[in-house]
């Protein structure tokens, strides 16, 4: 007992404040929605891997003033609202783990239930394998909150288990470390164990940003208020060719996703989302699907692969034909280095950070043919309105 209370006692006691934030996540993702709406500044949530809730209050909110919605994954994360004309108000609303079948969904309710959205962004990833899942797409009521998590409903015997884990364990030493080297010690305990967030602080630019998970506080790493992911404090890629080697090994992610349907698309999703655009289109808008980028050279190495490269080269014919048969805007930037982008541009081998998006819609606008019939209705729209 005296050892359990020298050591376990006070680790168990700091690591259930943590996972109580963490966990109990609505109330602190309630108050950083509400700073970001009245400050426009930079925010991490609550949950870096669970951030359905805090985009969700962040669309409601932002919804008066956009046109223009992100879906999809993280894979669309850097996607910000310099990368579109000024006709085109967007609000980011890709969110980690997001399948095709729920972006499908979240469209479907924004369309029938609002009168302002016209413009959507929808990737088609091949490499996460959202395409290829069979997942009906859902009904979707944006209006209600989502339930709450397994782990948000955890009991507390539950949350002392997680408390006691290893990893729980070995971050809170991080933490304490951080603690010891900081130079305000007692500022620093309180903002991680003592308040719900950080306290408000400037990153370089001069955006105002606070840190409402633990992870990583002060990098001023988080969702801006476009809804796009920063990326900061973030490492980048450094040997793109190792991993590139290891991306198309037979047991791989990505090799086991084009064979999921040996590189077909789920007919089903490509017949609802030429249903949206052509929804969209009737009043005034479009929209613009994506093949999100690839980490330089790896797009390219899998169309070499003597057996992978037949299944991507049915997937990209698939869209292609898709797109020309319904007169579909088809952004493939899937080879990134067509447009420019280096392996130090993502942070590994499917996640583009926003420098390497910028150079992709920088070329769609100003030198892809189908822009000029995005770029009409926005004209058309502007001066009828």
């Amino acid at each position: 007992m005296a050892c359990f209370g020298a050591t376990l006692l006070p680790t168990l006691a700091l690591n259930l404040i943590l996972v109580s934030n963490s966990l109990d996540g609505h109330d602190n993702t309630q108050l950083a929605s509400q700073w970001q709406q009245a400050t426009r500044g930079i925010v991490s949530a609550p949950s870096v891997l669970d951030n359905n809730y805090f985009k969700l209050l962040r669309l409601r909110d932002r919804m008066p003033e956009i046109n223009t919605v992100v879906f999809g994954a993280s894979t669309t994360f850097s996607i910000d609202q310099s990368m579109f004309p000024a006709p085109l108000h967007i609000y980011n609303f890709s969110k980690n783990g997001t399948g095709l079948s729920t972006v499908i969904g979240e469209a479907e309710y924004l369309l029938a239930h609002t009168d302002n959205i016209k413009w959507l962004v929808i990737p088609l990833d091949w490499s996460v394998g959202f395409i290829y899942q069979n997942d009906a797409p859902p009904s979707l009521d944006l209006s209600i909150d989502p339930p709450r998590t397994e782990l948000q409903q955890a009991s507390l015997l539950q949350k002392i288990r997680d408390s006691l884990s290893y990893p729980r364990i070995a971050g809170l030493f991080r933490l304490l470390r951080n603690i010891l080297v900081a130079e305000h010690k007692y500022a620093t305990f309180r903002q991680i164990f003592l308040q719900p967030a950080s306290d408000e602080y400037l990153c370089q630019d001069g955006t105002r940003a606070k840190d409402f998970d633990i992870q990583g506080r002060g990098n001023c790493r988080g969702f801006r208020a476009d809804g796009s992911w920063t990326y900061n404090g973030m490492d980048r890629v450094g040997d793109a060719r190792r991993l590139i080697m290891l991306a198309t090994a037979s047991n791989s992610k990505y090799p086991q996703n084009l064979l999921k349907t040996r590189g077909v698309p789920n007919p089903l999703y490509l017949q609802r989302l030429a249903a949206l655009a052509h929804r969209a289109e009737k009043r005034g808008g479009t929209a613009i699907f994506l093949m999100p980028p690839l980490l330089s050279g790896m797009g390219a190495e899998f169309m070499r692969h003597p057996q992978w490269s037949a299944y991507l080269a049915r997937t990209r014919q698939s869209l292609f034909d898709w797109a020309k048969q319904e007169n579909l805007v088809l952004i493939d930037a899937e080879q990134s280095e067509k447009f420019g982008c280096t392996a130090n541009e993502f942070t590994d081998e499917h996640h583009a950070t926003q420098s390497c998006y910028q150079k992709i819609f920088s070329t769609f606008w100003q030198n892809d043919g189908r822009s000029n019939a995005v770029l009409n209705r926005m004209s058309h729209h502007t001066t009828h309105k």
